[in-house]
């Protein structure tokens, strides 16, 4: 890691010298360093450029609409005043029954061979947990996330927010996926493609399994304020509930349109006699996983959102849709027709308040991976 710059901003309350071998809160000086840092430590990270990953890291933590002052994202610095970890973390107001609290979301955690010997990530993350948000999560965390969490941090994973589903496109193209990684290039490249040749054929024919019929209903590109307009449709059956406004929604909309890594961003209302009753917010990526972030309709619809959005993850070349599931996708088609798997990944919670835990594990939350963990690390 190249060597850190000196602190420009003359109005800090403390020196570069004083946060020396501390945990201190980040600031915009230290963006080249995390960049850096996450090239080192994310794969995906490194498919991009550091000029792109220090866009994003500013856009993310200083240029969003909802940050707390005191709830923040985390560094911590070696005695010789380099960075050696990072805690990010994101804010955002909830309503819990019908009151405002914050909720701070923590990602992106990263730190070198020398911080961890040093258990600077359990540090990093039991400061963040003592902060004073009413709720602490993370999103889509990995098996050793899910130790510290619970081991050092005393929290506690949702299991309902836990589960997550697999719907395949084209099937044996899908089969074949978990085979490709196995092979050399030459074989996989040729498998894949006699696969892909199988797909295509059985697609042609209309054999059910292998092709998707547009169902009837209308699509329209999703805006700011048509999703606030969806939003409020169903909050009433919620009792933990995102405050969303229309330069938030537009701030992640962009955020998200700016990461290419996962395939085409698409955000798509779904409406019947003129009305919303459905959205996606999904990549689409030909030949590869299509990933959702949030997959919601109003009650009863819930079958027409999933012919939709598997018809238009088809339209678009995919080979598998992949989400989170929700409590109201429960006995539908997003269960029916899909593998499901429990703890691929983890969403972690933490709160002093156990009636707010406990509305979160009984699926009482409305918590997506729009609100969580947007990987755009």
């Amino acid at each position: 890691m190249h060597e850190r710059k000196n602190n420009k901003n003359p109005a800090k309350s403390y020196s570069a010298e004083s946060k020396k071998g501390i945990i201190t809160p980040l600031d915009r000086d230290d963006i080249e360093d995390i960049a850096h840092l996450s090239q080192k430590y994310f794969p995906r990270s490194k498919e991009v450029s550091i000029q792109y990953l220090k866009k994003t890291l500013c856009d993310l933590y200083f240029n969003g609409t909802d940050s707390q002052p005191n709830v923040t994202s985390l560094v911590s610095r070696s005695k010789e005043n380099s960075i050696n970890g990072f805690l990010g973390v994101t804010t955002q107001t909830f309503f819990y029954k019908k009151k405002e609290i914050t909720v701070a979301n923590c990602h992106h955690l990263m730190a070198t061979d020398e911080a961890r010997s040093q258990l600077i990530p359990i540090k990093m993350l039991q400061k963040f947990i003592s902060g004073p948000q009413e709720l602490s999560f993370s999103d889509g965390s990995a098996k050793a996330m899910h130790l510290f969490w619970k081991r050092f941090g005393g929290g506690e994973s949702s299991v309902i927010e836990s589960i997550y589903y697999k719907i395949p496109l084209r099937p044996v193209s899908f089969a074949m996926r978990p085979l490709l990684g196995k092979m050399n290039r030459p074989l996989s490249t040729l498998v894949s493609a006699s696969a892909a040749g199988i797909d295509k054929v059985a697609g042609a024919l209309r054999i059910p399994m292998f092709y998707r019929n547009k169902p009837g209903v209308q699509l329209k590109k999703l805006t700011s304020i048509l999703l606030l307009e969806g939003l409020q449709n169903i909050q009433s059956k919620y009792s933990i509930f995102p405050s969303y406004d229309q330069s938030k929604i537009e701030h992640l909309f962009k955020l998200l349109n700016n990461e290419k890594r996962y395939g085409t961003f698409y955000k798509i209302a779904v409406l019947e006699h003129e009305k919303i009753v459905g959205w996606f917010i999904y990549y689409a990526k030909k030949g590869g996983v299509c990933e959702v972030l949030q997959a919601i309709s109003l009650p009863g619809k819930e079958e027409i959102l999933f012919d939709m959005i598997t018809w238009h993850a088809f339209s678009c070349g995919g080979v598998e849709l992949s989400g989170r599931l929700m409590a109201h996708h429960l006995q539908t088609s997003f269960t029916s027709k899909a593998i499901c798997i429990p703890a691929r990944m983890w969403t972690l919670i933490h709160s002093s308040n156990k009636e707010l835990k406990h509305d979160i594990q009984t699926g009482n939350a409305f918590l997506t991976r729009f609100e969580g963990d947007l990987w755009l690390l």
